[in-house]
């Protein structure tokens, strides 16, 4: 890991932070400015020497949680972690509602859910974009991480039904076999090698030592974001819709528990219409289709009628 000029980044070397409970760490708060007033009250921004705080960056969402300080008194005092910013120069600021001194000693607790949603997200789409670029030849050109779905943008025209039947394939293979997924840090000089070579498909713009994360066998891409550790740990891949903006094919997905949950709803709608229409969920295309006939039957004889 490089020398950086501000807080260790924890998240770097183990999204999951491994230490006795998890997803927590301690740390010294290093400074805190008053960010903002809302209804009055300030929101607080607080840096640490060391943080497992992932910032906002690079189409992924900041993580959220608590820090906890307590006193000699045995006073406790829990800032709950409402966002998480790196500013130009590179230190991470928590925004807290709460104030907490420079100097205090504090433990940070990064919400679990939300870290595992966002790594099985963000590693789903690292693995989604190199099927892409290996069966289709296309180039991924965006990719946000949203609160209900994801996108990634490829560069290719509308992806058919039967392109989008062997990515969800391709990458639910990939998934079963429980690749290993790494992390290591290369030189500038090292990363353009590598990009001239065509094993990274492309570089950020900023200076400096890059990390690199890999999908055994599969993909190389220089990230900065929070990812599993095995291929097993991204879950389900499911492919949602796909539209076209800007000439490029925008493909909506979600991963592991985002999955369960939207195949869960999917069957609960299904089968809910199912028994509204007393058919089985099997017979509900059938169903519907016969409606949509005996709908337009009837406006057309109505039409007639009334000549």
């Amino acid at each position: 890991m490089p020398t950086l000029p501000f807080a260790e980044r924890l998240y770097y070397e183990d999204a999951c932070c491994d230490e006795p409970r998890g997803l927590e760490f301690a740390a010294v708060v290093t400074e805190i400015r008053e960010l903002a007033r809302v209804e009055g009250r300030p929101v607080f921004q607080v840096a640490l020497d060391r943080t497992a705080f992932y910032p906002t960056g690079g189409g992924q969402p900041h993580d959220t949680g608590v820090l906890v300080a307590t006193a000699r008194s045995g006073a406790v005092l829990e800032a709950p972690v409402t966002d998480v910013v790196e500013d130009d120069a590179g230190e991470v600021w928590h925004a807290t509602a709460k104030p907490i001194q420079s100097g205090t000693e504090v433990v940070g607790r990064v919400d679990a859910e939300r870290r595992r949603d966002h790594m099985q997200q963000h590693s789903g789409q690292h693995l989604l974009s190199a099927i892409a670029a290996r069966e289709f030849g296309a180039a991924t050109v965006g990719f946000h991480l949203g609160r209900m779905d994801t996108t990634v943008d490829l560069a290719m025209p509308l992806l058919s039904a039967e392109q989008m039947k062997v990515l969800q394939q391709r990458a639910n293979d990939v998934v079963m076999r429980a690749l290993p997924v790494t992390q290591r840090w290369v030189g500038r000089d090292e990363a353009e090698a590598l990009l001239a070579a065509g094993v990274l498909p492309k570089l950020p713009l900023r200076a400096g030592d890059l990390r690199v994360v890999s999908i055994a066998g599969v993909d190389q891409n220089a990230c900065g974001g929070t990812h599993v550790r095995s291929t097993a740990e991204i879950g389900p891949v499911l492919l949602r819709r796909v539209e076209r903006v800007r000439g490029n094919s925008r493909l909506s997905f979600v991963c592991g528990g985002r999955a369960l949950a939207a195949a869960t709803a999917d069957w609960k709608l299904l089968t809910g219409l199912a028994g509204t229409l007393s058919t089985g969920v099997a017979e509900l295309a059938e169903r519907v289709l016969k409606m949509q006939a005996e709908v337009a039957e009837a406006r057309r004889r109505a039409k007639t009628e009334t000549r």
